[in-house]
């Protein structure tokens, strides 16, 4: 199923590497983090919820589980 599928609802995803937010709508991840993916954004980008936030993060920084 296509993350940009109108079908997708989400999937659990594992952080590979470290990832500073450089605007206001991206949000933090740690290497080795698991995090909730809920739908692409665009290409490369993700909307993902990271403990207490949700925003974007790259896409290629995670792998789904």
């Amino acid at each position: 199923l296509s993350l940009s599928s109108p079908d997708f609802t989400g999937r659990q995803a594992r952080v590979l590497y470290d990832f500073c937010p450089e605007t206001e709508y991206e949000i933090a991840i740690k290497a080795g983090d698991s995090i909730w993916v809920q739908y692409r954004q665009c290409p490369g980008w993700l909307i993902a919820d990271v403990e207490d936030d949700t925003g974007l993060i790259p896409e290629s920084y995670v792998e789904f589980t």
